[in-house]
C-alpha cells in the first residue's frame, strides 16, 4: 500500500520516471531475485528522502522506516545468483563490421596481417572515389558516416569484398574494395519538414556510423527520419522493416550490435528531443523500441563518436554534461551500465560533476572502450577535462557510485576550458605480443605541463593534439596507468587504429571547415554572466511541472556563471605545429610512438570524427567533400 500510494504516479508502466516502474517490480514474479539492484536502490532512495521527490509532501517517516525495513528484508532473505565471470570474447574477423571494429570500440583488428610496421611505410593511395554528395555548410562535422568493410560477399555479379558508407542525405553505397567502384547504392530520401532549422550542432543529417550483422547478412542505419532499417549486404534489397527508433532529425551517433540488440542515443536536444539511450531487438519478433531517457530535456545526452558500448555484463554509455539527480530521472556526468532491456543497472558519477558541469568539461565528449586485464573488464573512460579513469565493468562505481578503481591525474586541457582540449575522439586498446595491455589516448591541445615529464618518450612539444600511449600495470582489482610515449603533434588526432604491430591514425584537418566562415551554432555559457541572475530557461531543458526541474533549474544556470566563479569558457582552435586544413594518414610503431609513414597530400578535405577502418591490408577513410579513399600495398 505503501509503495502504490506514494509512487506509482511517477514509477509505473506508463511513467516510469528513472526507468523505473515500481508497480511492475511489485507485480513481477520473483521480482526480488531479478531486480535485485533495483530494489536496492529504492530502498536507498526512500532511506535517503529522495523519493518522493520535492514538492511532493514527504509520507510519515515511520511509514518510510517499516518500508524500507522491509524491502531490505526481503532482499537479505533473497540474495541475487552470483554474478558471472567477467569475459569478453575478442572479435577475430578481417571484416570491419562496427565503428572502432567490435562492440568494445577496441579500435584493434586483431586478423590484420598484411599491414605491419615493415610494410607500412610502402602504404600508397588505391583509389578515390566521389560519391557526388553534396556537403551542407551548416553541417561541418561529417558529409558521409564512418566506413564498415565485409569480405567475400555474394552480390549479383559474383563475390566481392565491400564497403560500406551512408551520406548525410540518407544514401547507402557499397562499393568494390579492390576497385573504388559503386556496386549498389540506396536512397531513402526524406522529404518531412523539419520543426527547427538545422543547426551546427544539429545539422539533421544521417550521422550514426551504420552496423553490419554478418551472419544475418544485413547492413542496419539510422535515416534521419529516424527509423532503423536493414537491408541485404549483397544487393541492397530491404530486409528489416523501417522502424521508428529515435525522433526525426534528432543527434544519434554510432550503432552498436550484439546478442540481436542494437543501440544507439539522442542528444543535444536536436528537433526537440529528449535525450535517451534507445534499443532494438532486431533478431527477435518485437522490433519495437526500448527508451531510457536521461533527463526530461537536451540533458545528458551521450555523444561520443563510438556511440553506447558493449560489456560482458550490458552496455556502458558516457552521458554529457546536465543535470544528475538518479530519483528523478537525471542522469549527466555518469557512466551507466544498461541491460540489453535497457534498464540501468549500475553507474559511476564523477564526484566533482557540479563543478565538471559549470565548467561544461562534458563527460559525454567521448565514449568508453572496454578491455580485459587479468580476468577482470575494465573500462576506461575520459572527457574534455583530460584525466582518465578506470573502472571494472562489474562495479563502475563502488558502493557510493562515485569512486572507479583509478582515476589519472590531468593529462590535457590545462587552460580548463571546454574547447579544442581534453579528449573528443575515442581510446583504443591492444595487447603486445609479451602480453603488456597498452591504452592509446588522442588528447586535443597541448599536453599538461604537470604530467608531460611522465612519458618516457617525448616526439617534442604538441600544440593542437597528440596520441598518448600508457600500459595498464598491477591487479587486476587496482589496475594503473603507465605513461610510455606521447607522439608528435597531431591537427587533430582521430581515432587510433591498430593493425598488426602499427597504428593507424589521421591527423583530421578538421581546420578546413574554418574556411567556410564561421561556424553556426555551438558554445555553451561562456562566461556570459552570473548564476543567480534571473533566468527563464527553455521549456525544453526546465519544465516546473516535473520531478527533478529544480535540478535543472541549477544545471541551466550553472552554464552562465562568470569564468573567475567556475564557470566555462569557450577556448579557440591552436595554431602552428603541423597545422593542416586536410587530414593526412599516419602509422606509427605502438612502442614508441616513432612516425613510420605519412600520406602528405594524398587527401584533399578533411574528417572531423577522424575514424579508419581496415581490412586485408586496406584502409578506408571517408572526407567532408563526400569522397571516399582507400590506401593500401600494391
Amino acid at each position: 500500500p505503501f509503495l502504490q500510494k506514494n509512487c506509482y504516479a511517477c514509477h509505473a508502466a506508463t511513467v516510469a520516471t528513472g526507468g523505473i516502474d515500481v508497480q511492475g517490480l511489485v507485480t513481477a514474479p520473483n521480482s526480488i531475485i531479478t531486480w535485485h539492484e533495483t530494489w536496492n536502490a529504492v530502498a536507498l532512495a526512500l532511506q535517503q528522502g529522495q523519493m518522493p521527490p520535492a514538492p511532493v509532501p514527504a509520507p510519515p517517516r515511520g511509514e518510510v522506516e517499516s518500508t524500507v525495513a522491509a524491502i531490505k528484508a526481503a532482499l537479505t532473505a533473497n540474495p541475487p545468483p552470483a554474478p558471472p565471470v567477467p569475459k569478453i570474447e575478442p572479435r577475430n574477423t578481417q571484416d570491419w563490421l562496427t565503428f572502432s571494429y567490435d562492440p568494445e570500440r577496441t579500435g584493434w583488428n586483431r586478423a590484420e596481417t598484411k599491414i605491419t610496421k615493415a610494410t607500412a611505410p610502402k602504404l600508397q593511395l588505391l583509389w578515390k572515389f566521389a560519391t557526388g554528395e553534396t556537403p551542407n555548410p551548416v553541417n561541418r562535422y561529417s558529409t558521409l558516416t564512418e566506413a564498415l568493410i565485409v569480405n567475400k560477399v555474394s552480390t549479383p555479379g559474383g563475390v566481392r569484398d565491400l564497403v560500406f558508407v551512408g551520406s548525410h542525405d540518407n544514401a547507402i553505397y557499397a562499393l568494390d574494395k579492390q576497385k573504388g567502384e559503386v556496386v549498389w547504392k540506396r536512397e531513402y530520401p526524406n522529404n518531412a519538414k523539419p520543426i527547427v532549422p538545422a543547426s551546427g550542432n544539429c545539422p539533421e543529417n544521417m550521422n550514426a556510423t551504420p552496423v553490419v550483422d554478418r551472419d544475418a547478412g544485413i547492413i542496419y542505419f539510422l535515416t534521419n527520419d529516424g527509423k532503423l532499417r536493414g537491408v541485404g549486404i549483397g544487393d541492397g534489397a530491404d530486409r528489416f522493416p523501417a522502424t521508428q527508433m529515435v525522433p526525426a532529425y534528432s543527434r544519434n551517433f554510432s550503432l552498436n550490435l550484439a546478442n540481436g540488440k542494437i543501440f544507439s542515443s539522442t542528444t543535444r536536444g536536436c528537433a526537440g528531443a529528449a535525450s535517451e539511450i534507445s534499443a532494438i531487438d532486431v533478431a527477435g519478433p518485437d522490433h519495437a523500441a526500448r527508451h531510457f531517457f536521461l533527463s526530461p530535456g537536451k540533458g545528458s545526452g551521450p555523444w561520443g563518436r563510438g556511440g553506447i558500448v558493449k560489456t560482458p555484463f550490458g552496455w556502458v554509455a558516457q552521458t554529457a554534461d546536465g543535470a544528475y539527480d538518479p530519483a528523478a530521472g537525471r542522469w549527466g556526468m555518469s557512466l551507466l551500465t544498461m541491460s540489453d532491456d535497457n534498464a540501468v543497472i549500475d553507474s559511476f558519477t564523477m564526484p566533482d560533476w557540479y563543478a565538471l558541469n559549470a565548467r561544461d568539461h562534458d563527460y559525454g565528449s567521448s565514449s568508453p572502450v572496454v578491455f580485459d586485464y587479468g580476468g577482470k573488464a575494465l573500462v576506461a573512460t575520459s572527457s574534455k577535462s583530460g584525466i582518465i579513469y578506470l573502472s571494472d565493468a562489474l562495479n563502475l562505481g563502488g558502493r557510493d557510485h562515485h569512486t572507479t578503481l583509478f582515476t589519472s591525474p590531468r593529462f590535457s586541457n590545462d587552460a580548463d576550458v571546454f574547447g579544442f582540449n581534453g579528449l573528443w575522439s575515442v581510446m583504443s586498446t591492444w595487447v603486445d605480443p609479451a602480453g603488456k595491455r597498452w591504452l592509446y589516448v588522442p588528447f586535443y591541445g597541448p599536453e599538461a605541463k604537470d604530467t608531460a615529464h611522465l612519458f618516457k618518450k617525448n616526439h617534442g612539444p604538441t600544440v593542437n593534439g597528440q596520441i598518448m600511449a600508457f600500459t595498464v600495470e598491477g591487479p587486476p582489482d587496482k589496475p594503473v596507468l603507465v605513461p610510455q610515449w606521447m607522439s608528435a603533434d597531431f591537427d587533430q588526432p582521430g581515432v587510433v587504429t591498430v593493425a598488426n604491430g602499427v597504428l593507424l591514425v589521421l591527423a583530421n584537418g578538421d581546420r578546413g571547415s574554418t574556411l567556410l566562415g564561421p561556424r553556426q551554432g555551438g558554445g555553451g555559457g561562456a562566461d556570459t554572466g552570473n548564476a543567480n541572475t534571473p533566468r527563464t530557461p527553455p521549456a525544453t531543458i526546465v519544465n516546473p511541472s516535473l520531478p527533478g526541474s529544480g535540478a535543472d533549474r541549477a544545471w541551466y544556470n550553472s552554464q552562465f556563471r562568470p569564468y573567475a566563479e567556475g564557470g566555462q569558457k569557450s577556448g579557440s582552435r591552436f595554431e602552428g605545429g603541423r597545422a593542416t586544413t586536410h587530414a593526412i594518414l599516419y602509422a606509427l610503431d605502438p612502442a614508441t610512438g616513432d612516425e613510420v609513414y605519412n600520406s602528405g597530400a594524398a587527401i584533399t578535405s578533411w574528417n572531423h570524427y577522424g575514424e579508419l577502418a581496415l581490412s586485408d591490408g586496406v584502409v578506408v577513410t571517408t572526407t567532408y567533400d563526400g569522397s571516399i579513399y582507400a590506401f593500401g600495398l600494391k
